[in-house]
């Protein structure tokens, strides 16, 4: 497994990361004894940096990844969770998310405080069962998760004005090496470099891969600011991987539109005519730009972590690249 340096702090991270939502049964509900066996061939098949949160599951993702990851040392793997949601009990009857199936029976709370992150951390390694988090994001703030709202401004006035010191409290501390901010947009973390908020790493995922390769100004910013990029959701939820033909195949958490069908049946012919799996190109494509230190993709069964580590190891020719160059993904 191929190691890239967190410029800021000097943190050495593998170029592949287990996303822990999907054991949180993320459209499919897992058993706790597939859960630990899909973190067991994890382990086994190379993996040593796991990402979750207390979003996924409402917690089940940390409960379930903290107990499969006891095999190890707590020295041997890479750790990131995030703050800015509190979960509080739910009122018996009623329905969870929809993306989660039977997860904890709690609901999520938005605070990005001082008080808001410091719980949400303590919590968080409570549940994951170790003493310090390698990377601490920041979850979901901007338009993405809370549209163009009044609530939106304050939880952005409140992480500028007060939850960030918690992050720089708990990294002087030794609790976390890093910090940074997890979102599904690019217009907040220019938006919180313009504000000042200086931070080792970002997770931008569903933003970055083969159906949307051009991200220039926010790179910039990154490297402006000597901001080391993690890259999630390489697959775009799925369709860059099942191809446009399964019933199955899901873009965005939801059905595939026309357009992107079309972009990825062309990603598909040049794939097949250079016999690569579609999967395996669209893995590796966010780790050929030299800001991107990590790629992060779902991991439900063993099966899956046995093929995103084969996929993220196979030899790509060098005609591929050129070829999806030709169609404007370079």
């Amino acid at each position: 497994m191929k190691h890239n340096t967190i410029e800021k702090i000097g943190l050495e991270v593998p170029s592949l990361t287990f996303g822990g939502a999907s054991i949180a049964n993320l459209f499919l509900n897992l058993s706790n004894t597939q859960a630990n066996d899909t973190v067991e061939a994890a382990i086994k098949a190379g993996f040593r940096y796991f990402d979750t949160a207390p979003h996924y599951g409402a917690g089940l993702s940390e409960l379930r990844l903290g107990l499969g990851l006891r095999a190890l040392s707590r020295g041997e793997y890479i750790l990131s969770t995030k703050v800015g949601r509190l979960l509080a009990p739910r009122e018996e009857g009623l329905e969870a998310g929809e993306f989660f199936h039977e997860e904890n029976p709690f609901n999520r709370v938005y605070d990005y405080t001082y008080e808001g992150i410091m719980t949400s951390f303590e919590h968080s390694v409570q549940r994951l069962g170790t003493r310090y988090i390698d990377l601490l994001h920041v979850h979901d703030l901007g338009t993405y998760t809370h549209g163009e709202t009044d609530a939106e401004r304050k939880h952005f006035n409140d992480f500028i004005t007060s939850g960030v010191f918690a992050l720089e409290e708990l990294k002087a501390k030794g609790l976390i090496k890093g910090y940074g901010l997890g979102a599904n947009e690019e217009q907040i973390f220019l938006e919180l470099f313009e504000a000042g908020f200086r931070p080792d790493v970002v997770m931008l995922a569903n933003r970055y891969n083969l159906l949307e390769p051009n991200r220039e100004e926010f790179f910039a910013a990154c490297r402006q600011h000597q901001v080391s990029v993690a890259v999630a959701a390489p697959f775009a939820t799925g369709v860059l991987v099942a191809g446009v033909k399964k019933a199955s195949s899901l873009y965005e958490y939801g059905q595939v539109p026309e357009s992107v069908v079309k972009k990825v049946e062309a990603i598909e012919s040049i794939c097949k005519r250079h016999s690569v799996p579609i999967g395996a190109v669209a893995l590796q494509f966010p780790l050929r730009n030299p800001s991107v230190v990590t790629v992060t993709c779902g991991v439900a069964t063993p099966e899956q972590a046995q093929m995103n580590m084969q996929w993220a190891s196979m030899s790509i020719p060098d005609a591929v690249w050129a070829d999806l160059a030709e169609i404007g993904i370079k």
